[in-house]
């Protein structure tokens, strides 16, 4: 058979046998040797795809002629033999895996490159539930029509900047799911189900690849896997080699299984197994790893996970329970100095309002990222309600209500997934392949030091992230003495600088700058120039207004108002009938959640008035953005503090905005306080005279 195909694209060998097996699954295999014209070899597995059909995916890393064999451990079976030639033209590319290659590790590095060498920062998103409930023929996201869950999705984190998709096959899973969606066997862990892999997951990642987002697989869940097999390593390995069979030739990074340091030792044993056959299987060398439990470097787990032949990379997992208790630098320190010299990665760590050993709210996941990263993480995976669950709507009995109780659709747009975009778009700007972390007091002393963290490339970038929601007090050191820093604050919260007096010391030593606010902010000083980014002036906080001091305009009329989630009893619509008897409450108790206005047109704004049906003392945290087309917001005003009644009447708020949009976002950061946040009023006025 002779084939022509371009570089990176899937192609396919099909056979046809002519022989019946009883178990096609079990009973016999095919190979492929695939040798370029420079001498390269790459050896995969084959897979059957029902029926009598057997097939072979390849796609080609470098142009040039191919030639290939294609051999079956049945030799009397002459049917499943082959061989041929592919002519692999080059690519034109249309996203980075195409122009750069498919992402691999460099043993000299402490992150992944892609195949010609360029770093590469893994941004993932957490999609746990994918193979099994993301629906391709179905979207329930308020408004949608397209029709499919999943490529609504995928779009949405790849507009916003993610490279990676991280999850799983529910290997054990027999049943079919929710959705229609078919289980991956016809006979339990005996006899696959080709045609749920052709009609679910080839189509996912296929998608994924084209749109220029790596995989990110593994075969199931820590011990609950094992027991669905009965611990029976036949069954799960054969699973293992037909997913690779399948995969292999697409952007794909292996971790094996999730949590596999949370096990008993016989399970344990058999995902190690695991781990070495896809070694042996892929062709490609994609980078190996295992995603951990919440294990240090010194945990026996992981050192046995070490010493694997195929363990090539750290998933690391720092684990939930809110702001503090984010992983001390300590933790991440001994991954990073591990003397194997493996990157590691921060694969799951305070997903996005989770309750889970806590309750992880909204600012957790954004400064989980930055800590990571700041002390070595060659990237971030991403996680939040609803979303790694894949919780239907909010009667959906699958959304794992004691961690996960919000639908995907309210998951999806919450703040997070674009905070950890602006983190990986900071890095990519300052160089973070070649940024060394600081574990000690050598670059500074701080009162609060627990809060800090410390990244630099030698003496000429430095980057500190501080997280205390207190003042700091401090003093940089070992800058360059009689040297000129360029010295901005970036705002993590929505991306850009607000440029500072440039430092210059005699001593090499220099006091904290005043944050802008009290919150988590990082501080670049750089003596090279980087280039140009965007700036702006941070608004100051904002206080409470009382309604005889508000200088009011005209009341915009709000042509459609939407809530993230609201509870039946008590919708979004209320906000907005006059009545304050009714109020709005969200669907989840005290996990975040946003109110979008549409004010019908681009309008003059000035201030947004809300009123509170709740108690008077309560903690309040929320943000005001505006936006002109409804995809792109800006942050206007954000409060942080008590709220107080006066007069007898529960609290509201004349919040000064202004600028001229058509969309007013009002963002309630969680506050983990009982009861549940309640507004009776949203109403947007144009500045009076």
């Amino acid at each position: 058979m002779n084939i022509s195909t371009n570089v990176f694209k899937r192609c396919e060998i099909v056979l046809h046998s002519t022989k019946e097996y009883e178990n096609p699954f079990m009973d016999v295999d095919i190979d492929a040797v695939f040798t370029h014209e420079s001498g390269r070899k790459i050896t995969l597995p084959g897979f059957w795809n029902g029926k009598n059909e057997w097939k072979v995916r390849f796609s080609a890393d470098r142009p040039g002629t191919w030639s290939y064999t294609v051999t079956c451990t049945d030799q009397e079976n002459p049917s499943l033999y082959d061989n041929g030639i592919i002519e692999a033209l080059p690519c034109h590319p249309q996203t980075k895996l195409e122009k750069h290659g498919y992402v691999r590790l460099d043993p000299q590095k402490r992150y992944m490159v892609y195949e010609d060498g360029t770093p590469f920062f893994y941004l993932g998103d957490t999609h746990w539930m994918m193979p099994d409930y993301e629906r391709l023929h179905e979207c329930n996201y308020p408004g949608c029509t397209c029709g499919n869950q999943f490529k609504h999705t995928a779009d949405d984190r790849i507009r916003k900047g993610f490279n990676v998709y991280q999850t799983y096959f529910s290997a054990a899973r027999t049943a079919t799911t929710r959705g229609g969606t078919p289980s991956w066997w016809k006979k339990a862990y005996t006899l696959i189900d080709p045609e749920a892999f052709n009609q679910t997951m080839d189509i996912m990642i296929e998608y994924l690849a084209q749109n220029g987002i790596t995989t990110a697989l593994g075969f199931g869940t820590h011990y609950a896997t094992i027991h669905s097999f009965h611990q029976d390593p036949k069954p799960l390995l054969a699973f293992a080699r037909y997913c690779v069979a399948r995969y292999a030739c697409y952007p794909l990074i292996w971790i094996t299984a999730q949590e596999i340091t949370n096990l008993k030792e016989n399970a344990f044993t058999l995902w190690k197994q695991v781990g070495q056959l896809v070694g042996e299987l892929d062709g490609y060398h994609r980078p190996n790893g295992a995603h951990m439990h919440v294990h240090p470097i010194t945990d026996p787990r992981s050192a046995e996970l070490n010493r694997q032949p195929w363990h090539q990379w750290w998933t690391v997992q720092g684990g939930h329970g809110g702001y503090d208790q984010l992983r001390p630098r300590s933790f991440y320190q001994g991954y990073y100095e591990n003397t194997e010299n493996k990157p590691f990665i921060e694969t799951e760590c305070q997903y996005e309002d989770i309750h889970c050993s806590g309750f992880c709210g909204h600012d957790a996941p954004r400064m989980g990222a930055w800590q990571a990263v700041q002390c070595g993480s060659a990237g971030f995976t991403y996680g939040v309600t609803g979303l790694w669950a894949m919780g239907w709507n909010q009667k959906d009995d699958q959304n794992l209500i004691d961690y996960s109780p919000e639908p995907w659709f309210v998951g999806l747009d919450k703040p997070g997934s674009e905070q950890v975009c602006y983190m990986k778009k900071f890095y990519e700007y300052v160089g973070w392949s070649q940024l060394t972390p600081s574990f000690g007091h050598e670059l500074g002393i701080f009162e609060m030091r627990k809060y800090v963290s410390i990244s630099h490339k030698e003496q000429d970038i430095f980057i500190y992230y501080f997280f205390s929601k207190d003042p700091e007090t401090g003093t940089l050191r070992g800058l360059k003495k009689n040297t000129r820093y360029q010295a901005r604050w970036f705002d993590p919260i929505n991306g850009k600088f607000i440029d500072l007096p440039a430092i210059t010391t005699e001593t090499g030593e220099t006091d904290i700058p005043p944050r802008p606010s009290l919150r988590d902010w990082v501080l670049l000083l750089n003596t090279a120039d980087l280039g140009d980014y965007e700036t702006e002036i941070y608004p100051e906080y904002i206080q409470p207004i009382p309604a005889a001091d508000a200088i009011l305009g005209e009341e915009i009329k709000i042509a459609a108002l939407k809530a993230s989630s609201e509870e039946e009893a008590h919708p979004a619509e209320n906000l907005t009938d006059s009545n304050p008897q009714t109020y709005w409450r969200g669907f989840a108790p005290l996990t975040s959640q946003t109110i979008t206005a549409d004010l019908g047109s681009v309008q003059e704004v000035g201030y947004l008035h809300i009123e509170c049906n709740m108690p008077a003392m309560r903690f309040i945290e929320f943000r005001i953005y505006g936006s002109v087309d409804g995809e792109h917001y800006e942050m206007l005003a954000e409060r942080l503090g008590r709220c107080v009644a006066v007069g007898g009447k529960f609290p509201r708020f004349f919040d000064p905005i202004k600028g001229n949009y058509r969309y007013i976002r009002l963002f309630i950061n969680s506050t983990n306080e009982a009861p549940q946040l309640e507004l009776s009023k949203f109403a947007v006025y144009k500045k009076g005279e």
